[in-house]
């Protein structure tokens, strides 16, 4: 049988500027329940804000009008991709996900059963949660109103929807449905030389490979498995200056991107800075800055205002630092993680299609950010990284499809590097789904990383600025049971945990 033509409804390309408009809507009705989750704002607030949100939408569909989108079909195979790969990253709960998890099942129970705003009590103090919850806020509301497991889909949906969203955008970056198809592959399996560093190291390959060196860049699969909110605010960066670099989308509607991730990361929100910094400069110099360009992140910006307020709360909290790195580990981590993918495309290519000056930016970036240290790990070096590790995707992608002469090294470099992926899809088929959390954040955070301060995740009610400091929260019931969770959950880095 000969197989039906496409539908040429699905064949048509979307407006680009309405995906865009998508994302921001999304990202700034996080904004509006933050003000209801922390229930500081007065009843016209809410409505004024909503009007800021259409005017936004509304203001990036009319300026963003030339940019013709993905087609509906690869609009829906990418978010098909997308949950495929948040389903094995243990969202939903279909199968196993990593222990990073156990804390953020806590804090969606926590949003999801307790009225808003409330507070903690366990160490004899009101304290808030003061985290990056954009993530939660809306997943929180659905388990509100029709129980957990449907939090859970919803968490699933929510993440899957907006991730597809963002890799179909990608795909317009490239031409043929070859091209897009080989890019797709290459940035999905996009990871450092993991493996090698293991097996050269560590004695040989284990269950978690990133940590080789005591830092850590991440693979696409891992930031998708373990952190998808820090992970889709970092690709929301890159994939913003990366389609302001193709001249697809004004500078105006990049930037209005940014604000908006903060409440889901903002180390993710860091790590884009340097390359909106790029272009901002590289607009100041070819004298192209509209009005638009300075409006809409202005508008932006004002909507997140609360939302900033709220995350730099108690800062001194978490703390910033400089790290003592040895000099043969951190070469020898930038050598397998970086430098091998830029070399052969400084070498190789030319006139990158995405600009030489973007490999210096994300070369120097990723050579400094391991020797800063915010907070008590080296979160700030995994998450500020992502956009940049995207942009280098996207230039490895780029190379491959247009200047053979890197084909065969980048290849090997590829197939190393998908190792990385590989076993962490490995983890998730081989181990029991994850199980429902049952207690609260303290619980779960002293059960899983009581060696550490949970200083990144609760402020003091009473440091809290006035702007976003709830009148009268509730008090989170102290019963929490024995255990966090029934049976085992394997820790990959512990295989006995």
């Amino acid at each position: 049988m000969i197989a039906p033509p496409p539908s040429p409804a699905l064949q048509r390309p979307l407006p680009g500027g309405g995906l865009i408009a998508l994302l921001a809507g999304w990202l700034a009705l996080d904004q509006l329940l933050l003000w209801r989750f922390l229930n500081v704002m007065p009843v016209w607030a809410y409505g004024l804000g909503a009007l800021l949100t259409g005017l936004l939408c509304v203001a990036i569909v009319r300026t963003a009008r030339d940019f013709a989108g993905p087609t509906a079909a690869t609009w829906l195979i990418c978010i098909g991709v997308a949950t495929i790969l948040l389903l094995l990253g243990g969202e939903g709960r279909f199968f196993y996900a990593n222990i990073d998890w156990q804390v953020r099942f806590a804090v969606l129970r926590d949003m999801s059963i307790n009225p808003w705003p409330f507070v903690y009590t366990a160490r004899g103090e009101a304290e808030l949660l003061r985290a990056p919850v954009g993530m939660f806020l809306i997943p929180a509301l659905v388990a509100k109103a029709l129980g957990g497991g449907a939090g859970d889909i919803a968490l699933l949906v929510q993440n899957s929807l907006l991730t597809g969203t963002l890799l179909a955008l990608g795909s317009t970056l490239f031409v043929t449905r070859r091209a897009k198809m080989i890019a797709l592959a290459v940035v999905v399996g996009f990871s450092g030389l993991d493996a090698l560093g293991r097996i050269l190291f560590r004695g040989g390959l284990s269950d978690h490979l990133e940590n080789w060196a005591y830092l850590q860049y991440s693979s696409t699969v891992t930031l998708a498995f373990w952190v998808p909110q820090h992970a889709i605010s970092g690709w929301i960066g890159a994939l913003g200056f990366l389609l302001w670099r193709a001249e697809k989308l004004p500078l105006g509607v990049y930037l209005a991107l940014l604000p908006l991730t903060a409440l889901w990361s903002p180390l993710g929100l860091m790590g884009a800075m340097p390359f909106a910094a790029l272009a901002g400069v590289r607009s100041l110099r070819t004298r192209t800055i509209r009005p638009a360009d300075i409006a809409l992140p202005a508008l932006t910006t004002l909507l997140c205002v609360p939302g900033l307020f709220y995350l730099a709360a108690a800062g001194d909290g978490v703390g910033a630092r400089l790290m003592a790195l040895s000099p043969l580990q951190w070469g020898l981590f930038e050598l397998l993680e970086v430098l091998v993918y830029v070399a052969p495309l400084a070498l190789l290519v030319h006139r990158p299609r995405f600009g030489r000056n973007s490999l210096v930016v994300l070369t120097l970036w990723l050579i400094a950010i391991p020797y800063v240290q915010i907070g008590a790990s080296t979160d700030f070096m995994m998450r500020a990284s992502i956009s940049a590790l995207t942009i280098l995707a996207v230039m490895v992608a780029d190379a491959l499809l247009t200047t053979p002469r890197t084909r065969l090294p980048l290849v090997i470099l590829l197939v190393i590097g998908s190792v990385t992926g590989a076993m962490e899809i490995r983890r998730a088929l081989l181990h029991p789904a994850a199980p429902q959390v049952r207690c609260s954040l303290f619980k779960a955070w002293n059960q899983s990383f009581g060696d550490f301060p949970i200083d990144s995740y609760v402020a003091p009610l009473d440091r809290m600025p006035s702007l976003v400091r709830p009148t009268d929260p509730a008090p989170v019931n102290a019963a929490d049971p024995a255990r966090c969770w029934e049976g085992p959950w394997h820790h990959p880095d512990d295989p006995s945990g």
